[in-house]
C-alpha cells in the first residue's frame, strides 16, 4: 500500500505527462567516452524513461540521443529496476522545439527525421585548424558544417564543455564521434 502511494505522488511531481514510446536511442557518457544503444520507453520535455544493456549511476550526465528529437542533455535522476528516469538540462529554446516535436508526434505517429538539425549542414573536406584554450593548435579536416555547428575530423580529443576557436569562430565541443569531434558554435556567423 505505501509503494502505490509513494509511486502516485512521485507522477504528481511530474511537471508534464510522459508519452510511452518505442524508440531507439543512444547515450553518450562524456565522463567515460562511451556510447551506449538504449531504448526510450516514455517521454516528456522535463525527461525520458530509457532501458539500456549499462546501468549508469544516479547523477551521472548523459547525452541522449534519440531519432526525430535531436541531441538531449540529461542527469539520471532515478533508476527503477531495468528503468533508468533521466531528468533534461534544457534551456527554454530547446525545450519549446522538443515540445513541438513530441506534438507532432503524438498527431502524426511518426518522428520528423529532418528535425535533427535546426539548419542544413553541408558538406565541408577542406582543410583547417582549431585552437584549444591552452593555446594548442591541431589540424582537423571539416566533415560538414551549418550556422550552429560542424563536425570535425581529428585524432585531439578536448574536453567535452571546451571552447575551442576555429578561425575566429568560438566553438564548444558536444561529442565525440569515431572520426573526430562534433561542435556547437558559441555565436552565429
Amino acid at each position: 500500500m505505501r509503494f502505490a502511494i509513494r509511486k502516485k505522488a512521485e507522477l504528481e511531481q511530474r511537471r508534464s505527462e510522459r508519452m510511452r514510446t518505442a524508440l531507439e536511442g543512444r547515450m553518450f557518457f562524456p565522463a567515460e567516452e562511451a556510447t551506449i544503444g538504449c531504448k526510450v520507453v516514455d517521454l516528456s520535455d522535463a525527461g525520458a524513461g530509457v532501458t539500456a544493456e549499462e546501468m549508469p549511476p544516479l547523477q551521472a550526465f548523459v547525452l541522449l540521443y534519440v531519432e526525430g528529437f535531436g541531441r538531449l542533455e540529461a542527469v539520471v535522476a532515478r533508476i527503477d529496476g531495468e528503468v533508468l528516469g533521466l531528468r533534461f538540462l534544457l534551456n527554454d529554446r530547446k525545450r519549446k522545439a522538443l515540445v513541438e516535436k513530441l506534438a507532432r508526434f503524438v498527431e502524426t505517429g511518426a518522428v520528423d527525421p529532418t528535425a535533427l538539425r535546426r539548419h542544413r549542414r553541408v558538406a565541408g573536406g577542406s582543410a583547417a585548424s582549431f585552437v584549444m584554450q591552452n593555446g594548442e593548435r591541431f589540424p582537423c579536416e571539416v566533415i560538414d558544417i551549418s550556422l550552429t555547428g560542424a563536425s570535425l575530423r581529428t585524432h585531439a580529443r578536448p574536453l567535452i564543455g571546451e571552447t575551442i576557436r576555429i578561425g575566429r569562430m568560438p566553438a564548444r565541443v558536444v561529442r565525440y564521434h569515431d572520426r573526430g569531434i562534433a561542435v556547437e558554435f558559441e555565436a552565429m556567423p
